[in-house]
């Protein structure tokens, strides 16, 4: 199986436009999205999978309505905010009901045996390692056909966290990623083997203004020093 894992296109928070934690996408995260659905148009694809935060929605709403398929919304793809525990914030998600009556293509996903509340403000670095890679796991049980392709949406840290727990069998040092925003990694999973077949991959963005934040110019070259973080 294949999985495409992709970073939320750039949102009004990525360009401090507003502090609102469950921001929506910038008009250049618009054409992004779109940028995303005319990409993978036209391929076969089993299932879309998202965070449910706004931004991921809205990423992945382009790409769901050109394939005709539902968004399957899990709490484990959730964003990580590193927050020390006890930490209160209002993270501004919605319940999973208001979600999919504001956006008809989100449903909850099925596979998703646990109680269907969302990931608290002050989880543990550790923690997010265990769902990551309990997420990593998820996949390669549940799409196990040769041909099978699914799009995962959600967010730099988690994906990065995913992308490892995929390649190596046992937790250690963690790696470090770059990984804009609307940026594919792709992961196949074959007779037991993990791996990572592009990073970072953001040729369909070429054309688009390059974000300050980002670490590749408008004309696709790469930027010398990173501006964006690590994750």
């Amino acid at each position: 199986m294949l999985a495409y894992v992709i970073r939320h296109a750039e949102s009004l928070s990525n360009i401090n436009e507003t502090e609102d934690l469950n921001a929506g996408l910038s008009e250049l995260g618009r054409q992004q999205a779109e940028a995303l659905s005319e990409r993978f148009g036209a391929l076969s694809v089993s299932a879309i999978y998202s965070s449910p935060f706004v931004r991921c929605i809205e990423t992945a709403l382009p790409m769901a309505e050109v394939l005709n398929l539902p968004i399957r919304v899990r709490p484990d793809l959730c964003e990580h905010h590193y927050l020390p525990e006890g930490s209160s914030v209002d993270l501004g998600l919605e319940s999973m009901e208001a979600i999919a009556g504001r956006c008809p293509r989100v449903i909850p996903c099925s596979d998703f045996g646990e109680p269907f509340t969302w990931i608290p403000a002050d989880e543990t670095f550790d923690q997010l390692l265990a769902r990551a890679r309990s997420v990593a796991g998820f996949f390669k049980r549940r799409w196990t056909g040769e041909d099978d392709a699914v799009i995962v949406f959600g967010h730099g840290s988690p994906i990065a966290r995913l992308i490892e727990g995929w390649l190596i069998n046992e937790p250690g040092p963690s790696f470090r990623f770059i990984i804009d925003n609307a940026a594919i990694a792709a992961l196949r999973y074959h007779n037991d083997v993990s791996p990572l077949v592009c990073l970072n991959e953001v040729s369909h963005l070429r054309g688009l203004p390059a974000p300050n934040g980002s670490n590749y110019r408008t004309d696709g070259s790469i930027k010398t020093r990173p501006s964006s973080s690590y994750w």
